[in-house]
Order: C-alpha cells, then sequence, then structure tokens
C-alpha cells in the first residue's frame, strides 16, 4: 500500500481538482497519513476510511465480549473505543513504540499505561481526522450550512403536522 503525505494546506485552500485527487487517492487504497508530536514522541496516523472504521467497530465489539454498552461505564466504553480506534490508525510511532509491537504481536494501545497519554494521542488523530474530512468536503461554501428562512413552499393542500409553520421568526 502507498502512503500518500496530507498536503501542507487547509481544506479551505485546497482546490477542486485537488480535493477530487486527494478523494481518489483514497479511493484507491492509498493512505493520508500525517506525523503528530506527542510527549513521548513522533507518531504517523492514517485518515481512518471506512473499512477502517468498520475494523474499529469490530476489534470494540471483540474487546467487550459480548456486553451491552449500557452495561458499562461511559468513560471506559469511550476509552475502548479511543484505544481500538488507535490501534487502527496508528502506522508507526517512536522506538520504544516499535520495540513493543516487535516484541509482542498482540500490542495493542490497550498496554499504555497511562491514560492521558493515550488520550493525548487519540485527540491529535481526531483533529487530523476532521482536518482531512474538511479538506474532502465538497460543494460546501462558507456560510452556505443554514436552512434559508424564506417564503413557505407548501404544495399541499391537506392540512398536516407542521402547517401554519414557517422559518420566519
Amino acid at each position: 500500500m502507498e502512503v500518500k503525505e496530507l498536503p501542507k494546506t487547509t481544506g479551505k485552500d485546497l482546490t477542486d481538482e485537488q480535493k477530487n485527487d486527494l478523494f481518489g487517492n483514497i479511493i484507491r487504497g492509498k493512505d493520508v497519513t500525517e506525523k503528530i508530536e506527542t510527549s513521548r514522541g513522533e507518531f504517523e496516523v492514517k485518515f481512518p476510511r471506512m473499512k477502517d472504521l468498520e475494523t474499529i467497530g469490530r476489534v470494540l465489539a471483540r474487546r467487550m465480549n459480548g456486553l451491552s454498552v449500557s452495561s458499562m461505564d461511559p468513560n471506559i466504553y469511550n476509552l475502548m473505543s479511543e484505544i481500538a480506534t488507535l490501534d487502527v490508525v496508528v502506522v508507526s510511532g517512536p522506538a520504544w513504540f516499535e520495540n513493543a509491537r516487535k516484541e509482542n504481536p498482540e500490542f495493542s494501545w490497550g498496554s499504555i499505561p497511562v491514560q492521558s497519554f493515550i488520550q493525548e494521542v487519540y485527540a491529535k488523530a481526531y483533529e487530523f481526522r476532521l482536518k482531512v474530512s474538511e479538506m474532502l468536503e465538497s460543494g460546501k461554501a462558507d456560510g452556505d450550512n443554514e436552512v434559508a428562512a424564506g417564503e413557505s413552499n407548501d404544495v399541499s393542500n391537506q392540512p398536516g403536522l407542521f402547517e401554519g409553520l414557517s422559518g420566519r421568526k
């Protein structure tokens, strides 16, 4: 699999052609990655495609051993979700991380003894995910994200649930 570095720009700076190129590279199986600096070294993370999100869900389900989400402490469930995400999206890391993965083929972020470090890496990986998602958005102009409060387009002659309501204040 070929690794493609993320362009050093924001989503608003990309042309439509660059957005399409980024989108096309992702659907052709290329990973979009970024190096993130943390308190314990530099990691390379990838943008999770839909198949990666499915893998994260399966990893999380397997680790829950059939327990329902409602039976778990929400904080523990969130931590388990963060760990499963990092297990999928972290491509490489500093020497200590790579050595741990070599010595233990079953290595997981669940082996990390400091919860705040897991959350630090997750937060930076999530910021990267949001940045790439923003770059992939197309056809959405700034300020074009609300419903217009214009005139009613009611074409129904029958009374209904929203009869008499409008978007005007």
